[in-house]
């Protein structure tokens, strides 16, 4: 079944501050390094071509925030303007696949087109822009997880066991083609297939949603939570460890070691292959997907939010419970802080921190501030940005 919905945001600029910062790659593939022919015209089109996008030479990374009245902008990192996009459902929930912020409440859920967005192509990179916008909605709400491959996008609500898949070329044209519904707790897409948590066990499915049998037996995963793509695999976490799948989709287990809580959430800079999630109070764990290994880190203070750069000195940020960043170097052991910057505690809300190859952001809710934090630089707080609108849900865009 399908269900198609757009809706289109005037734009106005807002006076602000800013910065162009950062690199993010996403995953993804390329079968042809020739131009290809427009079929309406019989002209050849860059390789690389996205309809409706500007390309450039740098990524066009943006901020995208949502008020919790559900005002939304979009400030531009590299230009220093802020265009205010339509009003979206007051967000309850927020996800983000470094393209698309999806927002719900408990009756339905809200797709915000950032208008900005990488391509790696393995050995070139392309960097898109396009007017952001409010895509439109898909009823039902609740907790809800974004995933995007070049494809396909993937929206799932963990709680009620349900996801859909997109089209993730349509959804850019600014319509929702509901391609697929599977029952899944976890969906991730891979190429032109799709990872899925069904019950308690992982399986490898066609992009309609159907088994595949082609590939890798099902895996055993005990209490499916989170899910994460990277560049060596899809992931899934399971009770006792990490389900793992490869290009190929095939299926590995990866055993988590005694020592801590499991994680239910990964996070990582996007396209790398080391994730990390919270070890309950303890700290945070840190996945090599490529080796297969796990590795607990343990921290002075419990952590509300974590990621992993995975760059060369195995940086990873966090927010303590405090509201500090902390910036752990994993490959030294070395450990920077902040001073408290945003309200934190183990009842509120996650902390709002996004993060790309050279900078970490940290949105306050109370203000709209976002502080930006150069992690290899000692936690070094680099700029304040003053957004137009305070976000509850927040998310850095052109990734």
């Amino acid at each position: 079944m399908k269900h198609s919905t757009t809706g289109r945001a005037p734009a106005r600029i807002l006076s602000t501050i800013g910065l162009a910062t950062g690199l993010a790659l996403t995953v993804t593939a390329c079968s042809t390094g020739t131009p290809s022919a427009d079929s309406s015209t019989g002209t050849a089109r860059p390789h690389g071509y996205v309809a409706g996008a500007s390309e450039s030479q740098e990524p066009q990374v943006r901020l995208l925030a949502v008020s919790a009245a559900g005002e939304t902008a979009v400030h531009d990192l590299l230009t220093e303007e802020t265009t205010e996009l339509d009003g979206v459902d007051a967000p309850e929930h927020s996800a983000t696949d470094g393209r698309f912020l999806v927002t719900s409440d408990a009756d339905r859920t809200t797709i915000v087109d950032g208008g900005a967005w990488t391509v790696d192509h393995g050995d070139h990179t392309h960097y898109y822009a396009a007017e952001p916008r409010v895509v439109g909605t898909i009823d039902g709400g609740g907790r809800a997880e974004v995933h995007s491959s070049e494809t396909m996008t993937t929206i799932t609500w963990p709680d009620r066991g349900e996801a859909v898949v997109l089209d993730r070329e349509a959804l850019g044209q600014g319509e929702v083609d509901v391609t697929a519904r599977v029952d899944a707790s976890v969906l991730l897409p891979m190429g032109d297939r799709l990872v899925a948590a069904q019950g308690d066990t992982v399986r490898v499915l066609d992009a309609d949603g159907e088994p595949t049998d082609s590939t890798g037996t099902a895996q055993t995963c005990t209490d499916p939570a989170g899910g994460i793509i990277t560049r060596a695999g899809a992931v899934v976490g399971c009770a006792d460890g990490a389900v793992v799948v490869d290009d190929a989709g095939e299926t590995s287990f990866v055993d988590l070691p005694d020592g801590a809580e499991r994680p239910t959430t990964f996070a990582a800079r996007a396209g790398r292959p080391t994730v990390a999630g919270l070890a309950g109070d303890t700290g945070f764990w840190l996945l090599d997907v490529r080796e297969g290994s796990w590795r607990l880190v343990p921290t002075e203070r419990p952590l509300r939010a974590v990621v992993a750069v995975d760059d060369e000195d195995e940086h990873v940020v966090g927010v303590d419970d405090s509201g500090r960043v902390v910036v752990v170097t994993a490959s030294t052991g070395k450990v920077a802080t902040t001073e408290p910057l945003t309200g934190a505690g183990p009842d509120g809300p996650a902390p709002l921190l996004q993060l790309d190859a050279q900078r970490a952001y940290l949105a306050d809710p109370t203000d709209g501030t976002v502080h930006e934090i150069d992690f290899a630089d000692g936690a070094r707080v680099a700029r304040t940005i003053e957004l137009p609108v305070a976000p509850v849900a927040f998310a850095e865009v052109g990734l």
